[in-house]
């Protein structure tokens, strides 16, 4: 990250919320520099599907989910 060779970093939580761990450093460090983080590995399916499968962005719509 440091080298500005990464885009996207995929990092699964474990449980707790312990800043000691090296996941929580690598998710922050990831986020200060604006760099795309996935924390559940069934959201990278779903990237990885719609990829695959050449979708295109003017298909894809958005949805809020606030209430």
């Amino acid at each position: 990250m440091k080298n500005d060779e990464v885009d996207l970093v995929v990092n699964t939580p474990t449980k707790g919320n312990d800043s000691k761990r090296d996941g929580f450093h690598i998710r922050r460090a990831a986020i200060e520099r604006n760099l795309g983080v996935i924390t559940s590995l069934d959201t990278l399916k779903a990237i990885v599907d719609i990829k695959s499968k050449e979708i295109k962005d003017e298909t894809l719509y958005i949805f809020e989910l606030s209430n």
